[in-house]
């Protein structure tokens, strides 16, 4: 009997999770900065590392890490953090294009470009929304010949602490 309820226990952990999800997905998707990157599924499949992680769980992560105060101040401020890495196997166009659409989204939506790199085929485009106040969004965008990786963080990011995010998904840009 205990075994039948812990399983009825962690199933509805998991279901109310996933639920939080879809939903932290639907709210990111209303912010300015979000960069639908999903449209890379068709081409390539799923991708190698996905990783939609809104506002309720980044506060939960915050708390969680109560023990490295640093990375809790990093998460307290973001309100999504979204990963995905794809394996491009040569087939660079369509992720070529992607990038270049996400890029013009972004200037028109006021983005500021602060990094652009296009040599020995590797294209970087680093992009930061900011105010008066700082930097409320940033978005990674990089594709070579054997991966297109597609970061986009939402909420305040002080850009200080822009590698220990990276760090906190284990992302390594090319």
């Amino acid at each position: 009997m205990k075994r039948i309820i812990n399983t009825v226990v962690i199933s509805i952990i998991t279901m109310l999770l996933a639920l939080s999800a879809v939903a932290q997905e639907d709210e990111l998707k209303t912010m300015p900065g979000y960069v639908p990157f999903e449209i890379l599924d068709e081409v390539y499949g799923e991708p190698k590392v996905r990783v939609n992680v809104g506002g309720f769980l980044l506060s939960f992560m915050s708390k969680a890490a109560n023990n490295d105060p640093e990375a809790a101040a990093v998460l307290e401020g973001l309100e999504g953090v979204r990963i995905n890495v794809y394996s491009t196997e040569g087939a660079v166009v369509p992720a070529i294009d992607e990038l270049q659409n996400a890029k013009n989204m972004l200037l028109n939506q006021n983005w500021e470009p602060i990094v652009q790199v296009n040599e020995d085929g590797e294209n970087v485009q680093v992009f930061i929304k900011a105010d008066g106040q700082g930097v409320q969004g940033v978005t990674v965008m990089a594709v070579d010949a054997e991966d297109a990786v597609f970061v986009n963080i939402l909420g305040f990011v002080d850009p200080k602490h822009l590698g220990t995010i990276m760090d906190q998904f284990d992302v390594d840009l090319l």
